[in-house]
């Protein structure tokens, strides 16, 4: 950069053009350019300010990394609501204020249990018409004002689905002293409600005007949607009664407001008391301290914009993660902190978030509750405690706020602050994206969901079981009830097999102001009731539930609780205990456990039949089962493994070898539980030669198709390996032979060498072990060019290194994950399943398929979940722009991840799919590197698709058929293939083939032909002879169709006909115009020819 001059004047030029001179003012003129944009530039190397050095500091201390904080920063001003919408909705308001302060008050009284209020007004009361039989006296009082409330109203709002809150204040005239007791004070809110609804149908700025349920049937509010341009906006307007209605002692936990008399019929006495009511109490407590609560919420976030942005970043928390947590209770509880002096308005929205997750984590509200309260003559906490599964009383210290909060809602709140704070304190994950913009479904939350059918006949059941205590307390509000009753049987029969246990309601009801609720309810309304569990993976498939000792008071109650199925048991430990004991021989029916456990609870308790039951988590054990040896894929791969430690014991302790055996490490899937059909012992041919089998000349009927266990052998440490490679893989052949030999002499098992490998048989099952050793793919790399050696990598080599030296520390790796993880193994089978049912593979490997599997967060119990799951990572990530690090042990450091990452983002070839591992060595991306960007869009938008039709299936549909997913669709493909299903390996693995029959294992001292696929061979010359110019797609597990798909190349039109590409073009002549274009009749005839034997029909697409 060139330096201006210091005797050069900066303002030169304006001093000049004080002169008439016109030459020398345009002179001036661009001067004085040149000066702004040197200031400009010398302004991008001053000195940073104190704001920026502070801002800095705090991004370094608070922050994992700069991103987050813009990340943080940038979903505030997307979320915040828009000026113009503000405007709008400001002169939309005071027409709608106008209005209503012109409504008239009424003199007359009206006796709601007459129909002359609602044929006057021509509404209906937003009550049922149980309500409507009270007698109760109402005339109408004109309220003093309406008012902007909630999170609008605190400027805490969020632009998404906007709802704008307005509160109206019934003035205490409207009620009298006893309109407390049996609903009276909801039935004239309601009547209130219905007036004022008559008064806004005549106004022209709303588009639609309903009744809406938000909280209780009995507490309904005006539902409006605005007309013209704020129709996208939702507003409610809740009526609330004034401070000075009630005496607040009159609601307290322990007083009764509604009576026996008046919920079960009879006649009423006089002085009549009942069992406590704090549910009841509270419906009425909600209104009368609103306005407190309303005030003391504006006076302490007002003044600040930190706190205010902190709540909408809470509420977006919990909105992704469909938490039953409303705004009012999260502001509240920022409000508490700040009253703790756990938070301040100094702190950024950042640390307040943070220190509110902190709170939650160590937070007992459901043992020791929390108040807002400073002042004295109030109930005391543990009064609540024994009404309320949880407790955050308000500042009157009357009204708890989480009167409606199921102890299961807490219970997720505080697990989910936990897992924020982990991932905030974890340096190599970018929290932002899942604690902020991953939405959550039940299917992405949950081990195992149950969802009930018939709720209307479940709710008569319970109800009529229910103590009346309990009955009376919840009065009218029915769904609490049962799903209160339902949460507390769950988490007392499951115990510790769940870490939680949360329901999951759908009621929303809104209908015409026309139409009377039960008419509505009656028409479309229906409610949902379902439960979802978070397993705990170390109990969750334990066979005993192990009670108390026989001669202890608790041993009564257990028996009570669990009925028949409790008995007395001695344990190993000498103990003798009551105990229950469920039904499981296989893995898959001991994940299925808590199915057993609730279906008879809820059928010993309430009557409720498993056939009013549906529980989402086994649906795709058929596909785990291995059929042709009629148990499941963990127990088959359970035998191999034995079985590998056995030889690997035998081979290390081999004598009379140059080298010793150092170590043997497995390297097919199956040593990672990721095999879908692991290898069992098969019957060998009658031709033989030496220990191996032949191949039979007349393959018409088929032949059983039997795996291999590969395996590589790592010898101990010599210097004498020759440098030549045809020289090294010779001596690689003679310890082939040599280590057979001595197999042989010492264990008398079946053996047979080849220059590349050799097999041994035990128990039935095969083992191909390879020997290993990194000097051969250094010579593989070696090549001379002019004169001076030169080591290149090649894909021999990288395939070579990919099996002898990545795969055995893969394989272990992901083998310690399915010892954390038992679902890992069967969820990389099902994806393998997946992938290769959709005509994915060869592309999509098992490999891959299993790194994909290990990079879910926190995989759940059961596998068809855990499926979902990964599909929907594969589906949602944008992968031109992501990578993936599976870091299995926490192996790479944040400088490492961040090194990979930097050099994606910066290579001019991105691959499409870019997996990285920890064992990837001087490869990394390797086992993703065949994946096409074609694939990779394919692969998208068929899990997209899958996961759609899952979720369709097990949440909407209620139906356990979801094997679906794993039918391809066929249509778009060329040409099909179709094979004879005889000779299709895995063929009694299809998803409609029958279970094959029971057959006694043979016993044989010959291997059994080995790795013979014929489909497999079919493919490899088919791609290798035609692969430019076609795509073969296949089902490895059974799939008796091939499908084409023709390249662009076998579209071109060739003007000339070139010798060097001349290969399948034949002449075509149009209009007198010849050119060469590829002969796909003759391919196809080529496709019959090679196939002869194997090939039945060929489909040719139009």
């Amino acid at each position: 950069m060139v330096k201006r001059p210091a005797t050069e004047p900066i303002l030169q030029g304006d001093s000049d053009a004080e002169g008439g001179n016109e030459d020398a003012k345009g002179l001036s003129e661009e001067k004085h350019k040149d000066v702004k944009k040197r200031i400009k530039t010398k302004s991008l190397y001053r000195q940073p300010t104190s704001n920026e050095l502070n801002r800095l500091q705090e991004t370094e201390n608070l922050f994992n990394s700069n991103l987050f904080r813009l990340q943080i920063e940038e979903v505030l001003t997307e979320v915040k609501v828009k000026e113009k919408a503000v405007k709008r909705f400001k002169d939309w308001f005071t027409a709608l204020r106008n209005h209503l302060l012109s409504i008239i008050e009424d003199d007359v009284e009206y006796d709601l249990s007459e129909k002359k209020l609602t044929k006057k007004l021509k509404v209906k009361l937003p009550v049922c018409s149980r309500l409507q039989t009270t007698k109760v006296m109402f005339k109408f009082h004109k309220f003093a004002d309406i008012e902007i409330v909630g999170s609008y109203g605190l400027g805490c709002a969020i632009n998404s689905k906007l709802v704008i809150d307005l509160q109206i204040v019934i003035p205490a005239e409207v009620y009298t002293k006893n309109d407390s007791i049996n609903y009276k004070y909801h039935l004239k809110r309601a009547a209130y409600i219905a007036y004022v609804v008559n008064h806004l149908k005549t106004l022209d700025i709303i588009e639609e005007l309903n009744y809406t349920v938000n909280t209780s049937e009995t507490k309904p509010i005006i539902k409006i949607k605005p007309k013209g341009k704020l129709s996208n906006i939702t507003v409610h307007v809740n009526f609330v009664c004034d401070t000075e209605t009630y005496k607040l002692h009159r609601f307290s936990p322990s007083r009764n407001n509604l009576r026996e008399t008046w919920l079960f019929g009879g006649e009423s006495k006089e002085n009549e008391l009942g069992p406590p009511t704090p549910y009841y109490n509270s419906s009425i407590l909600a209104d009368v301290t609103a306005e407190t609560n309303l005030k003391y919420l504006n006076d302490t976030l007002s003044n600040s914009e930190n706190l205010k942005q902190a709540v909408v970043l809470l509420k977006i928390w919990v909105k992704q993660r469909k938490l039953q947590v409303s705004g009012y209770i999260l502001s509240m509880l920022v409000a508490y902190l700040v009253q703790a002096k756990r938070i301040n308005n100094i702190m950024s929205s950042y640390q307040i978030v943070r220190n509110v997750w902190i709170a939650l984590k160590t937070s007992e509200w459901d043992t020791k509750g929390i108040t807002l309260c400073k002042g004295e003559g109030t109930p005391s906490l543990s009064e609540f405690k024994e009404h309320f599964p949880v407790v955050f009383l308000d500042v009157t210290g009357y009204y708890n706020i989480c009167w409606q909060m199921c102890r299961g809602t807490y219970d997720a709140l505080r697990r989910e602050s936990i897992m924020a704070v982990d991932m905030l304190d974890d340096p190599k994950l970018n929290s932002f994206i899942p604690l902020f913009m991953t939405p959550f479904t039940p299917l992405s939350q949950f081990d195992h969901i149950l969802r009930l059918k018939d709720l209307d006949k479940i709710k008569e059941s319970i109800l009529e079981r229910a103590p009346k205590e309990t009955r009376i307390n919840y009065g009218l509000d029915e769904l609490a009830l049962v799903t209160d009753t339902l949460h507390a049987l769950l988490v007392k029969g499951l115990t510790n097999r769940v870490d939680l246990v949360l329901q999951i309601m759908e009621a929303d009801l809104s209908w015409p102001v026309n139409k009377s609720l039960d008419k509505a309810k009656e028409a479309s309304y229906e409610e949902k009731l379902s439960f979802g569990m978070v397993v705990n993976p170390e109990n969750s498939m334990s066979i005993v539930d192990r009670g108390p000792p026989a001669n202890l008071p608790e041993a009564e109650e257990f028996r009570a609780f669990w009925g028949a199925k409790s008995e007395l048991r001695r344990f190993q430990d000498g103990a003798i205990t009551e105990a229950c004991v469920w039904t499981a021989d296989t893995r898959a029916e001991r994940r299925a456990i808590i199915t057993q456990i609730v279906h008879y609870l809820l059928q010993h308790k309430y009557d409720i039949s498993p056939a009013s039951q549906f529980h989402v988590g086994s649906q795709l054990d058929s596909v785990t089962l291995v059929k042709g040896q009629r148990r499941q894929g963990e127990e088959a791969t359970s035998d191999v493994l034995t079985t590998f430690d056995e030889l690997r014991r035998d081979l290390r302790a081999l004598t009379q070898l140059p080298l010793d055996i150092s170590a043997v490490n497995g390297i097919s899937p199956v040593f990672s539980y990721c095999e879908p059909v692991p290898a069992c012992a098969a019957r060998a041919t009658p031709r033989r030669r030496g220990d191996a089998s032949l191949i039979t000349s007349d393959l018409s009927k088929g032949t059983e198709y039997v795996p291999v266990n590969r395996a590589v052998i790592e010898l101990t440490h010599s210097g004498k390996w020759p440098g030549d490679l045809q020289a090294f893989r010779c001596l690689k052949a003679a310890f082939h032979l040599q280590i057979a030999e001595r197999i042989k002499a010492q264990y008398s098992l079946p053996t047979q060498a080849y220059p590349t490998h050799l097999d041994v048989m035990k128990n039935g099952l095969v083992f191909r072990l390879e020997i290993a050793h990194p000097k051969e793919i250094t010579l593989i790399r070696r090549e001379v060019v002019g004169g001076v050696v030169k080591h290149k990598e090649n894909e021999e080599s990288v395939e070579l290194q990919c099996r002898t030296v990545l795969l055995p520390r893969l394989m272990g790796a992901l083998h310690g994950l399915h010892s954390r993880y038992p679902s890992f193994g069967p969820t990389a089978c099902l994806l393998q399943r997946w992938a290769s049912a959709q005509l994915l593979s060869p592309p999509i490997t098992s490999t891959l398929c299993a790194l994909l599997t290990a990079a879910v967060y926190r995989l759940p119990a059961q596998p068809t979940l855990a499926l979902y799951r990964v599909l929907r990572m594969i589906a949602d990530t944008d992968w031109t722009q992501n990578m993936l690090v599976v870091d299995f042990n926490d192996d790479l450091t944040r400088e490492e991840i961040s090194a990979l990452e930097r050099d994606f983002h910066e290579s001019s070839s991105k691959p499409a799919l870019h997996v990285v591992t920890a064992h990837d060595a001087d490869l990394p991306g390797v086992w993703s590197r065949h994946v096409t960007p074609q694939v990779l869009s394919r692969l998208k938008a068929l899990a997209a698709a899958s996961a759609a039709y899952i979720e369709q299936r097990l949440t909407i549909d209620m139906e356990h058929n979801i094997l679906g997913a794993f039918v391809p669709s066929l249509e778009g493909y060329d040409v099909l293939i179709r094979l004879r299903r005889s000779l299709v390996p895995h063929s009694a693995e299809r998803l409609d083939a029958p279970l094959a029959p029971a057959k006694p294992a043979p016993e044989s001292d010959v291997i059994p032909v080995v790795d013979f696929d014929p489909v497999q061979r079919y493919l490899k010359e088919l791609r290798h002879a035609f692969g430019e110019w076609a795509l073969f797609c296949h089902d490895a597990y059974g799939g008796d169709v091939i499908a084409v798909l023709w390249t662009p190349a076998a579209s071109e039109q060739h003007a000339d006909l070139q010798i060097l590409s001349a290969n399948a073009l034949h002449p075509v002549t149009v209009n007198g115009v010849t050119h060469y274009e590829v002969n796909k009749p003759a391919l196809i005839e080529d496709f019959r020819i090679l196939g002869e034997g194997l090939v039945v029909s060929i489909d040719v697409r139009n």
